[in-house]
């Protein structure tokens, strides 16, 4: 987004706060609500705005078609030392995500390697929350999804059949952040695409194509293609063949084997009437526990062995030194938790909004103004 555009930072606590409101007065119970907030205000303080609390306003229209249920208690469908299967009911993906990750944790510190899924499930937020919660634990982790909306192209194709898909792992570290990586598998997420639309920013180059595989860069435009019945869609990671869409393909296979066909969740491309709840989104969460394998220590000074080797290398720009994956966005959620997270004038109107129509407070307390990119 433009590094330009003035943004109005909030307490990142009212952010919280705001997401608990509204999602409690649209009946959703305490632990979930506490369990959803936290994660949404995890996204927003690490720059993944696009699953913070903007998505709210994509719960509401889900809310408004009457096929959104808030009240859902997960069900364990299967369980044994090394894994579990949980059904959500049709319920949102944070909470039961949440639980599940916690419980192949626990399992993976009994027998070493653990997994769970979890099917009828609808959007989970970032795929990172989880990895980086599960290697806060000691473990690391691997986490996979399907998806809801059908909005990628597979290379060479003229409409969209995949999801985004998106994968991400954590590491565990001694005395220190874990790293954490998480991706789509499309060359970007496509909640991206509705935040261009809000704003009116064109789409970069190689994000979108339209059903002749000419980018498309309108957000508009766009936004049809991605969400409405337009040919084309976004592209694999990659973007094109000659840049190796083919391996993001591959990996949005990958996501859908693990987080769609062994959970139990929907083909994207296949779904419709088939789906008995919501959308039935699957979820895979593996946890593997260092300790069982080669012990800590071991495994810890190897880890810092990686770190100072990546680290110490040669830099092209000295002010800009290599980084690990998850570095940027740690610094970035320790500084907003200072400052304030920065959320647009839409957005916040869009939010007001939402909550007068919930009968919910309006609770976001501004801080001062930044030119900081959400």
């Amino acid at each position: 987004m433009s590094e330009d555009k003035q943004d109005t930072l909030y307490d990142a606590q009212t952010v919280r706060e705001q997401a608990a409101e509204v999602l409690s007065a649209w009946g959703m119970g305490p632990e979930n609500v506490a369990l959803t907030a936290e994660a949404m205000l995890d996204c927003d303080l690490r720059g993944i705005g696009t699953h913070g609390i903007s998505l709210l306003a994509l719960y509401e229209k889900w809310r408004e078609g009457g096929n959104f249920n808030l009240g859902a208690d997960d069900r364990v469908l299967g369980d044994g030392p090394g894994y579990a299967s949980i059904d959500a009911q049709g319920g949102l993906g944070f909470p039961v995500s949440v639980r599940a990750v916690d419980l192949a944790c626990e399992k993976a510190r009994a027998v070493g390697v653990a997994a769970v899924t979890v099917n009828n499930s609808r959007h989970f937020g970032a795929a990172g929350y989880y990895a980086r919660r599960g290697a806060e634990q000691g473990m690391i982790v691997l986490v996979a999804s399907s998806t809801k909306v059908v909005c990628v192209v597979p290379p060479g194709g003229a409409e969209s059949v995949l999801g985004t898909n998106p994968l991400a792992y954590g590491v565990p570290r001694q005395g220190t952040q874990p790293i954490v990586f998480d991706m789509a598998t499309s060359t970007a997420a496509g909640n991206k695409i509705r935040l261009f639309q809000l704003t009116g920013e064109p789409v970069p180059e190689g994000w979108v194509v339209d059903g002749e595989g000419a980018p498309v860069t309108n957000p508009e435009v766009a936004a049809e293609i991605v969400y409405g019945n337009r040919p084309g869609g976004l592209t694999p990671l990659g973007s094109t063949p000659q840049m190796g869409a083919f391996k993001g393909y591959g990996l949005a296979l990958l996501g859908h084997f693990l987080g769609g066909t062994l959970a139990g969740g929907a083909f994207t491309g296949a779904r419709g009437d088939a789906a008995p709840k919501g959308d039935n989104i699957g979820h895979f969460f593996l946890a593997l526990d260092p300790e069982k394998f080669r012990g800590l220590t071991d495994f810890h000074t190897d880890l810092d062995i990686v770190d100072d080797s990546l680290r110490g290398t040669s830099p092209v720009d000295p002010d800009r030194p290599v980084l690990l994956p998850g570095d940027v966005e740690k610094a970035l959620s320790d500084r907003r938790l200072v400052e304030g997270v920065p959320l647009s004038s839409e957005l916040v109107a869009h939010l007001r909004r939402i909550a007068e129509a919930a009968g919910a407070e309006f609770v976001l307390t501004p801080v001062t103004q930044s030119k900081e990119s959400a």
